[in-house]
């Protein structure tokens, strides 16, 4: 376990980084307005909810973060962090012992498998063009295509307060974030008020001295070409 005070130091290394980047000033959700609920545009994303050690701490665990992050509007320019939205995860707020993967080995911990929720934010978010300003991939592949909750090279690690995911929207219009969790799925929906359309990925994958390396691809709506989102390596 991290001591009080590394843990402060951390927090405040981060905050001092996104305010001297500027990124703090735009960080944010906002909640909708109960008169605001002209979202015509949606687009969805299920993941299963797969049987595994520690599965009923996940699920509560999920339920606890997605609370904080449901319903609610990410405005033009600004940026989704998700440590800023889900604050610190603690026995204090109710989470639970999870599965997680530190430095290429299965564990637990406090809040563990909040790494399935970030995840399926940045695959969404990838499709759709949005950009990432921070991302970390897992140390370790632990799936098989048929176990696997996204394409390897989709997932997104986090760690507080170390390692943050951090979207930016920007298309000239609102997001709303929409969950739906049971037992067996996870569902992200974004919803907006203008033409939302997702975009083809492409991996490429080689494997060499125990480690796969993952490169994706987004395709360009201008002229179809292939763009490089990321180049991970994964120890198998």
């Amino acid at each position: 376990m991290i001591s009080i005070l590394k843990l402060k130091i951390k927090v405040a290394k981060r905050l001092f980084g996104a305010i001297f980047t500027g990124q703090y000033l735009r960080f944010g959700l906002n909640l909708v307005k109960k008169q605001d609920g002209d979202w015509q545009e949606k687009t969805t994303i299920n993941l299963p909810i797969f049987d595994s050690p520690l599965r009923e701490g996940k699920l509560h665990n999920l339920r606890i973060a997605i609370e904080k992050i449901n319903g609610r509007v990410l405005l033009p320019g600004k940026i989704f962090s998700f440590w800023y939205e889900i604050g610190e995860p603690s026995l204090s707020k109710g989470y639970r012992e999870g599965r997680v993967i530190r430095n290429g080995v299965v564990s637990s911990e406090i809040a563990g498998g909040l790494c399935q929720l970030s995840g399926i934010i940045y695959y969404l978010s990838l499709e759709l063009g949005l950009s990432i300003l921070e991302r970390f991939p897992h140390s370790r592949d632990l799936y098989t295509e048929e176990t696997r909750f996204t394409p390897l090279g989709t997932d997104a690690s986090v760690v507080y307060p170390t390692k943050d995911l951090r979207i930016q929207n920007t298309f000239p219009f609102p997001l709303l974030f929409h969950w739906e969790l049971t037992d067996s799925n996870l569902a992200f929906c974004i919803e907006a008020k203008e033409p939302l359309k997702r975009r083809k990925l492409n991996f490429q994958q080689t494997k060499k001295n125990g480690f796969s390396n993952v490169k994706v691809f987004l395709e360009s709506e201008e002229d179809g070409k292939s763009l490089l989102c990321s180049s991970d390596d994964y120890l198998l």
